[in-house]
């Protein structure tokens, strides 16, 4: 008998121990791999484009409605104004024009005194909004040079009143470096790697593009749109969470754990004293 239960013993504590190294495994392997979703853009594999229609897919089924705003925003432009995020902004006091000076010489691509644009122009386009989609911006970069020029052309009369008749443009051109661009696709990409790297820590593998939340705590999706939206967007909002579930948390371990605690300690004692008697 004594052999009996040794043995038993013996084989469940090998068991465990399997059962041990196997959970072990998978969380380390968990660890080490990642989405294809995420070395598609690390290693730019894809366009930005299509891991953010990914990205939205996500948002929608963890009904995280500032993540799929902030996603489509990206993918297909800013309308308004007010909702450009700050990243997207960018300073230039760079320009240069074509035309004739002095009603005799034929100029092309020189530098223009920001002053001769008058003080309500330049503050109206020192400060640049990018409000294009990520497509267009990535456009952008595929033009030769290291600038981008904008057509500010449409102010030739306020130069050529400003100068005294001395300048008349043909063409005048805002000069950005291509760097700001740069910066802005790059700060995009953080964001988005940001997003997914916390959902797979969070949910797992995300190459499927569909997370269940059907059986999850409504405070756990809540606390991670929570940190989604305020720590990576910086969308700030308040969170606080579902009543019922913080109702189900404190029965949980307030009532149901201490109970479940005190009856495997008796059957443990049970256990033991039966063990100990058969010695």
């Amino acid at each position: 008998m004594v052999y009996h239960v040794i043995y038993y013993g013996m084989v469940n504590f090998s068991y465990l121990s399997n059962v041990l190294s196997i959970y072990l495994f998978d969380k380390v392997r968990g660890v080490m791999s990642k989405s294809k979703i995420i070395k598609d853009i690390v290693n730019e594999e894809v366009p930005l484009s299509q891991s953010l229609t990914r990205l939205q897919v996500i948002a929608y089924d963890l009904k995280n409605k500032s993540l799929e705003r902030w996603a489509e925003d990206e993918l297909t432009g800013y309308t308004d104004e007010e909702n450009v995020p700050e990243y997207r902004l960018k300073h230039s006091i760079n320009f240069n024009y074509s035309g004739i000076n002095n009603m005799v010489h034929l100029v092309k691509n020189v530098n223009l005194n920001p002053s001769l644009l008058g003080t309500d122009v330049l503050e109206q386009t020192v400060n640049i909004s990018f409000k294009q989609s990520v497509s267009a911006l990535e456009s952008l970069l595929q033009e030769e040079g290291n600038s981008i020029y904008l057509d500010r052309s449409i102010y030739a009369t306020e130069v050529e009143k400003n100068s005294n008749g001395a300048i008349q443009c043909m063409s005048i051109r805002q000069i950005v470096s291509k760097s700001d661009v740069q910066a802005i696709l790059a700060e995009i990409k953080n964001r988005l790697l940001k997003s997914l790297l916390l959902l797979e820590e969070e949910f797992g593998c995300l190459d499927e593009l569909d997370i269940n939340i059907e059986n999850e705590p409504s405070a756990k999706i809540k606390r991670i749109n929570y940190e989604i939206n305020n720590s990576i967007l910086n969308i700030q909002e308040d969170f606080s969470e579902n009543r019922e579930d913080s109702l189900y948390n404190k029965i949980t371990w307030k009532i149901i754990i201490p109970i479940v605690v005190a009856v495997s300690g008796s059957l443990l004692t049970i256990y033991l004293k039966f063990v100990l008697n058969l010695f």
